[in-house]
């Protein structure tokens, strides 16, 4: 009898290897991602109108349900329409986590971290769209061309996954695909003015986004500490180049732009928690901790849950908090939704002026 307790016990831990293994492998599936947008078109009439480009910060057509992202609410503000190519998809392992777009897939390629299907990158979003508009084009006067770019607004919102990537990257190698990757947005920037000029428009006028310090996003801490230790730098050489270029390019053109420092907005809301939580306020205010009255701003709201079932399964279990409103990240990488309605209305803010040069 002992004998065969021993045996069984034996197959029974065999058994659980196998699976696991399986399991295990499964998950590791070359990193495919699946794209989760839709169909794209171009608007034929509007009195504003705001197209969008950008990754999974951006995206309005997730499958997420934390509502509303930032550009939403500065279109509603704004009383615009909205053609929003930026672009989220979901990972083929397990988790099923949410990843999103870059400056540019061969960047991704370089490093060999292209999936099988492609989240469409800037140069591809601005493909898209520039296919969409000149159809809508050939129908209408020269007048009505330049009349319908005057009354358009541009976003470009990328940073977040283009520095997620290099997180495992020696400084050197990332700082020289920085320069790769801010050269090939500015490629984009070119090309996009040389079409806008080609309808006969004569100003660009667009809201540009530089990125966040990875490091504070939930992720950061689930991902462990060394693979980071140049990320603040590596950030701050993006942001620095970003603004640089887009400078740069702007004055060389006359052209209308906004840079929107996203980092100071995000740890802004975490600093003016921190001082609630310490009983200090300031006399600007930050402390006062109103609005939105944040509970949390560390942790996501939705988990991934893990463990022996859920691995066995391959199902995906999700916890979520009972105040989203009050939590500033929705899950590990993306700001809960009372971030991005204040992230929407400081652009709005910001941007309100330059906005109502436009011909009414």
């Amino acid at each position: 009898m002992r004998m065969f307790n021993r045996f069984y016990g034996l197959c029974a831990v065999a058994v659980c290897s196998i699976l696991y293994t399986a399991w295990f492998l499964m998950g590791r599936t070359f990193g495919d991602v699946v794209p989760l947008a839709g169909t794209f078109q171009t608007a034929d009439k509007f009195d504003h109108r705001l197209v969008v480009f950008g990754d999974s910060w951006s995206d309005s057509e997730t499958e997420e349900e934390q509502g509303k992202i930032w550009t939403d609410h500065l279109c509603d503000l704004f009383s615009c329409y909205q053609e929003n190519l930026a672009q989220t998809a979901r990972s083929a392992g397990n988790t099923k986590k949410n990843t999103g777009a870059v400056v540019d897939n061969e960047e991704l390629n370089s490093f060999g971290m292209l999936s099988k299907d492609q989240v469409p990158d800037f140069k591809t979003q601005l493909d898209q769209w520039l296919t969409a508009e000149t159809a809508a084009m050939e129908k209408l006067t020269e007048e009505e061309r330049i009349n319908r770019q005057e009354r358009t607004t541009f976003v470009i919102s990328f940073g977040i996954w283009d520095l997620w990537s290099l997180r495992e990257t020696d400084y050197n190698t990332a700082i020289a695909s920085v320069d790769r990757r801010i050269k090939k947005l500015t490629e984009q920037l070119n090309r996009l003015d040389e079409s806008f000029k080609s309808w006969g428009a004569t100003e660009l006028q667009i809201i540009m986004t530089q990125t966040m310090d990875v490091t504070f996003l939930p992720a950061f801490t689930s991902a462990g500490g060394d693979e980071f230790k140049d990320a603040v730098r590596v950030l701050t050489e993006w942001n620095s180049k970003l603004k640089s270029a887009a400078t740069e390019w702007k004055d060389g053109k006359a052209q209308w732009l906004y840079m929107f420092d996203t980092n100071a907005f995000v740890l802004d809301r975490i600093r003016d928690w921190q001082l609630y939580a310490s009983g200090i306020e300031e006399e600007n205010g930050m402390g006062k901790n109103i609005e939105p009255g944040w509970e949390n701003v560390s942790a996501p709201c939705v988990v991934v849950q893990s463990g022996f079932r859920v691995m066995m399964s391959r199902s995906e279990e999700k916890t979520r908090c009972q105040r989203p409103e009050k939590y500033l990240f929705w899950d590990e990488m993306h700001l809960g939704p009372s971030a991005h309605k204040l992230m929407g209305s400081a652009v709005y803010k910001e941007t309100k002026g330059a906005t109502q040069r436009r011909p009414q």
